[in-house]
């Protein structure tokens, strides 16, 4: 039964690894912005997506039925008392988390061989020249995608070709474009996972350090908390079920699992995929 003064109790059926942490470590939080099948909570740098099942696992996530909040006007800056138990929003809502389930990403599959891989990322390619939008990396970050490739094609084994520092090719990205999560920020995260599903732990580090290395300040900070949150190793479903499809040569899945994904966010992290998989299959770098 709700407490006398709660008018809506939501159970919380699933949690993110980052956002069970983060009801474990912070007390106080505010309604940061609001959409039609989620919300975001912030306390400091630190957010959580709370959302409707449909919007996918991921690590920063709590997913229950919100249906019932759709009759209350949540509007951004309202405050949440949280603890490891429930979130009270105001004195009308409260998010349940003694029933919740945990989520992590599966293990990546294993890859099929560089030649297999550079004929997908063909495919991609040419799928992302005709159907991703225009305001959208693919199609206006070229300088700024080969700077970041030439930096990779040296890390990866090229020593000749190291002749661009992982910062100069970070700064060139972090920030770029508009919105909660700018394209440069989508690729960035794109590339991460890849790097992390091949297994090229020296690439991935070194790519991770230099983006928390730039995050004061460089973009927004919702953008950053996904950033240091793919520095850890740590993706959601929609951009796991891309770069498995991928790796199992299915580029219709791929794109089917990131065509929905903001208006050109999705299409962004491809960019990153598309971009590390070349680099990382002409060096005949793991998969």
């Amino acid at each position: 039964m709700p407490e006398p003064g709660l008018g809506v109790v939501v159970p919380i059926q699933r949690s993110g690894v980052l956002a069970q942490e983060f009801c474990h470590s912070v007390a106080r939080a505010k309604v940061e912005a609001v959409f039609a099948r989620s919300f975001y909570l912030r306390s400091g740098d630190a957010f959580i997506c709370v959302g409707e099942p449909d919007i996918g696992n991921g690590p920063l996530t709590l997913l229950g039925n919100l249906r019932p909040l759709r009759e209350i006007a949540l509007q951004p800056g309202r405050s949440a008392a949280v603890c490891d138990r429930h979130i009270t929003i105001g004195h009308s809502i409260r998010l349940t988390l003694d029933r919740i389930e945990s989520w992590r990403p599966p293990p990546w599959p294993v890859g099929p061989s560089p030649a297999r891989l550079i004929e997908t990322c063909a495919a991609l390619a040419q799928r992302a020249a005709i159907d991703a939008p225009k305001e959208g990396l693919a199609r206006i970050g070229g300088p700024r995608i080969a700077l970041f490739g030439r930096w990779l094609t040296g890390m990866l084994g090229a020593r000749h070709a190291r002749d661009v520092a992982v910062e100069e090719a970070v700064q060139g990205l972090i920030g770029f474009g508009f919105g909660l999560t700018p394209s440069g920020d989508d690729f960035l995260v794109g590339a991460l996972a890849w790097l992390d599903a091949i297994g090229a732990r020296d690439a991935h580090a070194a790519l991770a350090r230099a983006i928390l290395d730039a995050l004061p300040g460089s973009t927004a900070p919702l953008s950053a908390c996904f950033l240091r949150a793919a520095a850890g190793g740590h993706v959601g479903e929609t951009l796991h079920r891309a770069v498995s499809s991928i790796m199992a040569g299915d580029t219709d899945a791929a794109i089917v699992a990131v065509e929905n994904v903001g208006h050109s966010s999705g299409w962004d992290m491809l960019a990153g995929i598309t971009t590390t998989l070349r680099v990382a299959a002409h060096a005949g770098a793991p998969a």
